[in-house]
């Protein structure tokens, strides 16, 4: 009961915080010359934290179920929809958030230690699957090989290290050395990055509000 309750406090401060950050925006468009950005991305952390307690909270479903339980999966599902203007402010901003976590990501690989950089490249990953699994909300529950977001996408991150890491290392296990790691963690951002941007272009063909070009620039860091 308390967990139902905690889910049921962190959806509504979810919608809350992105309400407020619809609000935000359309002062920016109407007042060009103030700086929203940093109170934009300071949100954007918040909704990650919100995401992170979420799923340490969330009870995971059995491997096993019947239909029945099943249902009650689906009633439980939170569903984004694209007609609700918030909802596709979240999806426009996601450039912005993702600038935010690379830059303190940036610190850790420049320092030239590989615990330092491996751990950069985690936070960035973190956040990326975050962004993935609120993208998946917009989907059907178990709409993705009959799994939770949560679950489909650590299993698709999971894979692609241990492609990234043999693909690597042809020699063997451990013949690549330390830096294979941190190596791993930039493909396996890639790989995140690339299925996001999937993800986004199929959802702006039903939607309006969102421009798929420009979104696509800035994500890859070019606008």
């Amino acid at each position: 009961m308390e967990a139902t309750l905690l889910l049921k406090i962190i959806a509504v401060s979810e919608v809350l915080l992105l309400i407020v950050a619809l609000i935000i925006g359309v002062l920016w468009i109407q007042t060009p010359e103030a700086n929203y950005e940093p109170v934009l991305v300071f949100m954007g952390f918040l909704l990650t934290i919100l995401e992170v307690v979420r799923r340490k909270i969330k009870p995971k479903p059995s491997k096993e179920f019947d239909v029945g339980e099943q249902n009650n999966l689906s009633r439980d599902y939170t569903r984004r929809y694209l007609d609700q203007p918030h909802q596709c402010h979240f999806i426009n901003n996601l450039p912005k958030f993702k600038k935010a976590v690379e830059q303190s990501s940036q610190e850790l690989w420049d320092s030239g230690i590989t615990a330092n950089m491996r751990q950069g490249s985690y936070d960035l990953i973190n956040s990326l699957q975050d962004y993935w699994v609120k993208l998946a909300e917009f989907f059907p529950p178990m709409h993705f090989d009959g799994k939770e977001p949560r679950e489909y996408i650590s299993e698709y991150t999971k894979s692609r290290f241990v492609f990234h890491r043999a693909n690597m290392e042809p020699n063997g296990p451990g013949t690549g050395g330390s830096i294979v790691h941190v190596m791993c963690g930039g493909s396996v951002i890639e790989d995140l990055e690339k299925m996001i941007e999937e993800t986004v272009c199929t959802l702006s063909l039903s939607s309006d509000s969102i421009n798929f070009k420009d979104w696509k620039q800035q994500w890859r860091g070019k606008a």
